[in-house]
């Protein structure tokens, strides 16, 4: 795939700028696709400039505590980075600027790992790899999150955060659904944002799915239960199996050959290793590791 599928198109005095689809082929199609998308760019730049205008038209309440919680705010941003290989954005209201930390999403983007500061809450490279059809509703969101929060007393404000779902083009022109979440982390004497965290992590198909993830793409590991079987004994595990064919400790203790007290002490083992508070339990928590053959 080439890689000028874009124009830039200036949409504010900072330069901001927003990917302008012109190729067929870079993304999944839509009808009337050129149309379709000079539309939604039209709208991106009119919300974008609204929204740029109610975060950043404001006479900041000074405070000598600021810088503490920014360079706080840093390490917090760093931390996500490089647990979920995500890229996170620390955007500053009063100095316009921004802190990106690029995790192994970034290089899967094209755009490299470790950290800058740049001088603007928009973090621009990442916005251009935004489907142009998707950058419309991301700003959307941000507003109507923004209003949402704005009602609310400060002390409450931190118990939501907005996430929504895009499309976003891969370094090699994949095209990956990325989750994207805001949180505002701090704010004036008058209720102004002064820091936003937004966080980039890959979405793939088993979203919501139990399991050892891939955080990079999001793909469950291979046969998770192997290294979860010498979690129980194979006695444990053969006691386990018979609990959970309905076997009593006196049934369970005759076929096996062993003592009732026996039995029972196994099945206190269990408990103790699976976190469980009885034998129901589990077979139940047991089954979902893959611990259990005949589950």
């Amino acid at each position: 795939m080439p890689d000028k599928c874009f124009d830039s198109i200036e949409i504010d005095n900072k330069s901001t700028v927003f990917a302008l689809y012109k190729r067929q082929g870079c993304w999944p199609e839509k009808k009337n696709d050129k149309n379709h998308t000079e539309l939604g760019t039209i709208r991106a730049k009119s919300k974008h400039e609204q929204l740029n205008n109610q975060l950043l038209n404001h006479t900041f309440t000074s405070d000598k505590e600021f810088l503490e919680r920014y360079n706080k705010a840093k390490i917090v941003a760093r931390h996500y980075c490089m647990a979920e290989n995500a890229i996170a954005v620390l955007s500053n209201m009063p100095l316009d600027t921004s802190y990106i930390c690029y995790g192994h999403l970034g290089e899967r983007l094209g755009l490299g790992n470790g950290a800058e500061e740049v001088v603007s809450i928009w973090e621009q490279k990442l916005m251009r790899l935004i489907h142009p059809d998707d950058v419309a509703e991301k700003i959307a969101w941000e507003l109507q999150f923004l209003s949402f929060i704005s009602q609310l007393p400060v002390d409450e404000r931190s118990d939501y955060y907005l996430q929504h779902f895009m499309r976003m083009r891969g370094r090699g022109g994949d095209v990956l659904t990325v989750r994207h979440r805001i949180f505002y982390l701090d704010y004036d004497a008058d209720g102004n944002v002064l820091l936003t965290l937004c966080l980039y992590s890959v979405v793939g198909q088993n979203a919501g799915v139990a399991g050892i993830v891939h955080s990079l793409d999001d793909t469950l590991a291979n046969n998770p239960s192997v290294g979860l079987q010498g979690l129980l004994s194979v006695r444990e595990r053969g006691i386990l199996e018979l609990v959970s064919s309905g076997k009593a400790s006196k049934q369970i203790a005759d076929l096996l050959n062993i003592s009732t007290n026996t039995v029972n002490n196994h099945r206190q083992s269990i408990l103790h290793k699976l976190h469980c508070h009885n034998t129901a339990e589990a077979v139940v928590v047991a089954g979902k590791l893959g611990i259990l053959s005949s589950k």
